[in-house]
């Protein structure tokens, strides 16, 4: 098993975002989060980098926990934020030799696994030597990709990936990802892009009113098939949902 999570609960002020959720995501999977805005899908993403600080419930990974094994497990993380925090003033090849050097990956693995991903994902690399501050929202989120796999966490967190990029360096992602995934791996990602999430995701959990309305294959959840994962997230979310209403009005 990668992550265990326990009794987990969270609340803002008197809003309760997380309410004693349970979740085991194994070694292998790449699960995906969906829910609506405001449901508390990067508040438990948070919670699992120790962000963010849970009320009460226990959290661990690969059977190991925070109090005990603080640095080990930060090391084996991997993570794209959804505000995707970089130092603006480095320019894009500083900033992946700062997060190579934070690793304490050496020289020779730096230069490489540097090239190979800036390869990968620019096709513009005199934009690699101007300070981040003047990149586009696309460029910033594949420099925050490249620095969230660069060291070959076990655990790959990905809150809105997709957001913000062209639709070629989303598959380009999708992509990645796919190559990413394997036996002694876990990849969890945050998605409003139902589109990408069906080319990626092997199980799905769909968060509302700070429980887990549905946890498990994407099989299952797509009926085998014979829904798209958007028509069934929409029956799970809004079942009686009123389709009748006279929208009349939009038409003359």
């Amino acid at each position: 098993m990668s992550i265990e999570i326990s009794g987990l609960t969270k609340a803002f002020g008197k809003k309760h975002v997380l309410k004693e959720l349970d979740l085991k995501i194994e070694k292998g999977q790449c699960y995906c989060l969906l829910g609506k805005n405001g449901v508390g899908k990067s508040t438990l993403l948070n919670c699992i980098l120790d962000l963010i600080k849970p009320d009460a419930g226990t959290i661990s990974l690969f059977d190991k926990d925070y109090k005990h094994h603080p640095l080990e497990l930060k090391q084996n993380l991997g993570a794209l934020c959804e505000d995707n925090p970089l130092i603006e003033e480095f320019t894009g090849l500083e900033y992946l030799n700062f997060v190579a050097k934070l690793y304490r990956l050496s020289p020779k693995e730096a230069v490489e696994r540097i090239s190979s991903l800036t390869n990968y994902f620019f096709t513009d690399k005199e934009s690699l030597y101007k300070n981040i501050a003047g990149y586009s929202t696309g460029m910033k989120k594949k420099v925050g990709i490249a620095a969230a796999i660069l060291h070959k966490p076990q655990v790959l967190i990905l809150d809105e990936p997709f957001t913000g990029l062209d639709p070629i360096a989303a598959q380009l992602l999708v992509n990645l990802i796919r190559s990413y995934r394997n036996t002694n791996r876990v990849i969890l990602i945050s998605s409003h892009d139902l589109n990408y999430v069906e080319r990626v995701a092997s199980h799905i959990g769909v968060l509302n009113d700070g429980l887990l309305m549905y946890n498990g294959s994407v099989e299952e959840f797509t009926m085998n098939g014979a829904n798209l994962i958007d028509q069934a997230l929409f029956q799970l979310l809004l079942p009686h949902h009123n389709a009748d209403t006279n929208m009349d009005w939009m038409l003359n």
